[in-house]
């Protein structure tokens, strides 16, 4: 009972660190936010901090994991039955209005970086890889109900997704008069269209 309290309570720090990252990460940039920064924001030490996470690039590293933990929850979230491009689009349907949206605007911040710091391109590129893998298990599922087009190779196609699916948070920062429901309607429907097979 002890040791389950002590880990519930190290998670709970550990999660506290990353949400101040996180809020450091929007303000200032990836760049721009210090291991001080995170400290004086999560309200410890940099040795409290450095007990939870060696470097930034383990943070980076960790929320990169948390997310994609997320993400395989709101995959195993649907209904059986529900359509594939929902389903592929789990992370978007999760939402609730273009506020959600700008917590993913921290991937922008990570592409950035991503350009400068090899550390971060190879978290963010094993990342991409844990989301695409999920993506294309999904396409060939639907393959095999014949929902989605034969002919598409997932692996391909699942990169593809990755890049809609990346670039809808930025819709709001564009064009500020479209409404977040029609738009994510909007989104499945042509992922919908653009996934079915050929008649």
């Amino acid at each position: 009972m002890a040791r389950k309290l002590v880990h519930e309570q190290h998670e709970g720090k550990r999660q506290e660190i990353l949400a101040a990252a996180h809020r450091c990460f929007l303000r200032h940039g990836l760049q721009g936010a210090s291991i001080s920064m995170i400290c004086k924001e999560a309200g410890m030490s940099p040795g409290h901090l450095y007990h939870y996470f060696p470097s930034k690039e383990a943070i980076v590293e960790a929320m990169a994991n948390d997310y994609l933990a997320e993400l395989h929850g709101h995959f195993g979230g649907h209904e059986d039955g529900a359509d594939t491009a929902t389903v592929l689009l789990s992370e978007l349907w999760s939402m609730k209005d273009w506020d959600a949206l700008s917590e993913c605007r921290i991937l922008f911040e990570l592409l950035a970086e991503a350009g400068r710091n090899e550390k971060i391109h190879a978290i963010l590129k094993d990342n991409t890889d844990g989301v695409r893998a999920l993506l294309a298990r999904t396409l060939r599922a639907g393959q095999a109900r014949g929902e989605v087009d034969p002919g598409l190779d997932p692996g391909h196609t699942s990169a593809m997704l990755v890049a809609i699916i990346d670039a809808a948070p930025m819709l709001p920062l564009m064009a500020s008069d479209i409404d977040f429901e029609e738009s994510r309607k909007l989104i499945t429907t042509m992922v919908a269209r653009f996934l079915q097979p050929p008649k």
